[in-house]
């Protein structure tokens, strides 16, 4: 055999052999993993355990605070007191988020996460003292609110941008949906503990409760040691380092449309969060445990809609998957608005909690695998502030609408807007297709 045949047999082994390995990719991307496949990962199962008995912790405060507040304006204007309360807590994530992307991208995310959380924790403190000595009233609650907000929002995007440097790339979408699987397992234990312990011995030890998980979370980043590359940045202004998210965004109509995906499930969906304890005590007849019941339902419909995205194979549509996410979570809404039947009304917000985890979690992962490592602080911040930067504002307005027209028929036509813009992108399916296939 001649040297240029003997050439073109190794050409043609190493081509054969590529197709191979391709070949073999292609079927593992389209095999289902297990839903806990990340937890085998040291860094990530502590991660993630410490911050479940946090987030545990956390919604326990949330529904407290929210009941509360409730209570004391109950006399008043309970929905537009509501919804000011959840403004003052989502405001700082339109005011400081962009500014927390690039800390994010600048300081060591573990130590700053470290710090955040021991701030929060402090907070938490201070409230369960006021409550137990009585001296807590809506505008010092409506202070303290404020506070938490500030710190959650320069917390946040360090928060998101931190899983790539924890777990490797092949794993980001089963560790994402994990991740969301915990916040939402706390979602859904947070209130039912939260409710029991409130009704047994009331808000001060909901509060003490919550302040002592942020130990475990502080706890859990002490021991891990994620891979962050820094980067100090390139010589460009203020405004420039700032804004390099959102020029990045423009650039690529893809990752765009995923962040106005965000803005609309929060503008449109979400208030029906600020509104649950009207609708539980005033629409349903339903006190402070059937509130909770609520909370804890949608809890569990998206811990189902996490464990779902998780174990589905790593080349699914994740633009089909947000397009579903949106239209099901606008339909189990605008069935729960309808609905004065208490049982029917948990099977709907599970639904709408399935939907909603299947659309973010698919988002999230987009994002995160999108965005260039020294920009992805930043992207995440844009992220976050597409999603909760507009929470203070569709918490306000559809506090005041639920004021004017009635909770059920504003919980109804923020699912109806939602499902009109979902049904727009089924028409138009590449907007977001390309992005994380």
């Amino acid at each position: 055999m001649t040297e240029p045949e003997s050439g073109q047999a190794a050409d043609s082994d190493v081509e054969e052999e590529t197709f191979v390995l391709e070949a073999e990719a292609e079927t593992l991307s389209r095999r289902r993993v297990s839903p806990f496949s990340s937890l085998r990962l040291r860094e990530y199962r502590y991660f993630w355990s410490g911050a479940l008995v946090s987030n545990v912790g956390t919604w326990m405060q949330s529904v407290g605070v929210g009941w509360v507040v409730y209570d004391l304006a109950r006399n008043s204007n309970p929905s537009l007191v509501l919804g000011v309360i959840n403004f003052l807590n989502l405001l700082p994530l339109t005011v400081f988020t962009l500014f927390a992307g690039v800390i994010a991208d600048r300081l060591d995310r573990k130590r700053f996460i470290i710090a955040t959380q021991a701030l929060l924790m402090l907070q938490a403190f201070v409230l369960a003292r006021l409550t137990q000595t009585n001296e807590a009233t809506i505008m010092i609650i409506g202070g303290l609110v404020l506070l938490s907000g500030i710190i959650t929002a320069f917390a946040f995007p360090a928060w998101q941008a931190i899983m790539p440097d924890i777990v490797p790339r092949r794993s980001l979408q089963n560790a994402i949906a994990l991740n969301a699987a915990q916040f939402n397992s706390a979602r859904l234990l947070g209130p039912l503990v939260g409710g029991l312990v409130f009704a047994r011995w009331g808000a001060p030890e909901v509060f003490y409760i919550n302040a002592i998980s942020f130990l475990f979370v502080i706890g859990a980043m002490a021991v891990i040691h994620p891979r962050q590359e820094r980067h100090r940045g390139s010589g460009e202004g203020a405004l420039a380092t700032l804004t390099a998210g959102l020029h990045y965004a423009r650039q690529n109509l893809h990752v765009a449309w995923m962040l106005i995906s965000a803005f609309a499930l929060s503008l449109f969906g979400m208030p029906y969060v600020t509104l649950m304890p009207v609708m539980a005590g005033e629409v349903l007849g339903k006190g402070a445990a059937g509130y909770s019941l609520l909370m804890a339902a949608g809890g569990l419909g998206a811990v189902g809609g996490a464990l779902s995205v998780a174990s589905m194979p790593a080349g699914v549509s994740r633009g089909l998957l947000i397009r579903l996410g949106l239209m099901g979570m606008g339909a189990s809404l605008l069935l729960f608005s309808l609905s004065r039947n208490f049982y029917l009304s948990l099977i709907f917000v599970a639904m709408a909690g399935f939907s909603f985890l299947m659309g973010m979690s698919a988002g999230t992962t987009g994002l995160q695998t999108a965005a260039p490592a020294p920009l992805r602080g930043r992207v995440m911040a844009l992220f976050v502030l597409c999603f909760g930067g507009v929470q203070p504002f569709s918490a306000l307005g559809f506090g005041w609408l639920g004021q004017a027209v009635g909770v059920p028929l504003a919980i109804g036509s923020g699912a109806v807007a939602l499902m009109a813009y979902a049904f727009y992108h089924f028409l138009r399916p590449g907007l977001m297709g390309a992005a994380g296939e």
